[in-house]
């Protein structure tokens, strides 16, 4: 049987519910089911939705409202709606309560590392001192970037590489990283690429976007195969 995948996309003022389909693409083509997860304000609904997936796609997006990590909004923050975060944070308990494998890829990475204590950087530009732009100016299907990947990691483990190439769309990144979490991957200025949870918890998130690099690169495939022969098991 196919494993179902439940997929949180982007969501407008008027609750309407969109997804790249990149991020379907990537779930499909790795012989998953996936499922759009609709916006609801009902425990009950997500409860149910939660019990019905295999495996939880926390995708990007909008930036997540600072007052989530405590702090005043920052002129340089860019738009967020608080519906989506309403849901995906109500989610995220649900889901991670659940203890099923959970996917999250830049802001799904963010509200990951928010969701579990951690704080954000609300614009690398005007907060870090970095000359590598994380907005790149190559096609969204291109590599912008490389990748350290940290020894003893799961994502070492997977790709066998000290080093992958990755692309870049964000202008937000983990500050400080969740007490629970891990880091794994970063970027060659030191920001936070990639993280993960330790112990039997299936937890990754990526704050650059395998899904539009995994039909040419593979280790970039990798990351959604592991994930889902993860909700297989």
């Amino acid at each position: 049987m196919k494993p179902i995948i439940g997929i949180f996309g982007a969501i407008d003022n008027e609750r309407t519910v969109s997804l790249f389909g990149t991020y379907s693409d990537s779930i499909e083509s790795n012989g998953a089911l996936p499922i759009l997860f609709p916006y609801t304000e009902s425990a009950e609904c997500i409860d149910r939705f939660v019990s019905l997936c295999h495996g939880f796609f926390f995708t990007g997006g909008v930036d997540i409202d600072p007052s989530r990590y405590g702090e005043r909004t920052l002129p340089e923050c860019g738009s967020i709606q608080p519906f989506r975060d309403r849901l995906e944070f109500a989610a995220f308990e649900a889901v991670y309560a659940s203890g099923k494998p959970i996917l999250g890829i830049c802001r799904g990475a963010q509200l990951i590392n928010v969701a579990l204590g951690g704080s954000l950087y609300q614009d690398i530009p005007s907060q870090c001192s970095t000359e590598l732009n994380h907005r790149q100016t190559e096609e969204k299907f291109e590599f912008s970037h490389s990748i350290k990947i940290l020894e003893g990691t799961p994502l070492r483990s997977l790709t066998g590489k000290s080093e992958m190439r990755g692309n870049s769309f964000h202008h937000q990144a983990v500050k400080s990283l969740a007490p629970s979490l891990r880091i794994m991957a970063r970027a060659e200025d030191g920001i936070v690429e990639g993280f993960y949870e330790e112990g039997c918890r299936y937890l990754r998130a990526y704050q650059w976007h395998p899904e539009r690099l995994y039909a040419k690169d593979g280790d970039n495939r990798k990351i959604f195969t592991d994930f889902i022969e993860s909700c297989r098991a």
